[in-house]
């Protein structure tokens, strides 16, 4: 089943809003976002039974945010290959339809998945072995401009990174390069107070200027 195939009469918003009232719905949609898998795959990489998936992948199918990719014989048995139909989140304004408890419980899910990834990182005693990857933590304090502006600034950063994967995709289909496995993670995200190291006041620039004055980026690492 194809996205021409599965007329959708839900918009977006209410999609993710059915995908949101299930963890393990949210779950199995993110590991198809990150790649093309089989149900028995993605059981085997969420610890889940093999029927559970299965049922929240034919969700997804009905509601058209996966596809069927590949069908192939794999010891008697046919295997069935999804991916993702489309990212999770397209737009602020899809976003800003949902209530704030189910961007919640989105957002929750996320930040689990990337303290997985950096703990199997640092197991692999790979966190580190690059010099040329970024890492840091930027308290401080703006105005409302000043949060839309970050926003920008980090989506722009989004589609670029997209679009590097594309053409390291196509340079490796070419070259028969092996990839590298890569996690590319951010965040903003407002306090109920000061951060630790940064109080409200005059100067707040002064600090903020303090706290990234490493052109690295890992001022507070």
């Amino acid at each position: 089943m194809t996205a021409d195939n599965c007329q959708q009469e839900t918009k977006l918003d209410e999609q993710l809003a059915l995908v949101i009232s299930s963890e393990i719905t949210i779950k199995v949609l993110v590991a198809l976002v990150e790649r093309a898998a089989s149900p028995k795959e993605v059981a085997t990489a969420l610890r889940l039974k093999v029927p559970t998936v299965s049922h929240h992948v034919k969700k997804l199918e009905r509601m058209g945010l996966i596809e069927l990719v590949e069908e192939k014989e794999v010891r008697g048995a046919v295997q069935h290959t999804y991916r993702a139909l489309i990212r999770p989140i397209v737009s602020d304004e899809e976003w800003g339809k949902l209530g704030i408890e189910e961007r919640q419980r989105f957002s929750v899910w996320i930040v689990q998945m990337i303290l997985v990834d950096a703990a199997r990182s640092f197991e692999a005693n790979l966190f580190d072995a690059r010099i040329n990857t970024h890492l840091s933590r930027t308290p401080m304090v703006v105005d409302e401009q000043g949060v839309g502006e970050v926003a920008e600034i980090q989506n722009q950063a989004l589609s670029d990174i997209i679009e590097v994967a594309a053409t390291s995709a196509d340079r490796m289909s070419s070259s028969g390069e092996t990839g590298i496995d890569l996690i590319a993670a951010m965040m903003c995200f407002e306090l109920p107070e000061p951060s630790i190291g940064l109080a409200r006041s005059d100067d707040a620039r002064e600090q903020v200027l303090r706290f990234a004055g490493d052109p690295t980026g890992r001022a507070a690492r």
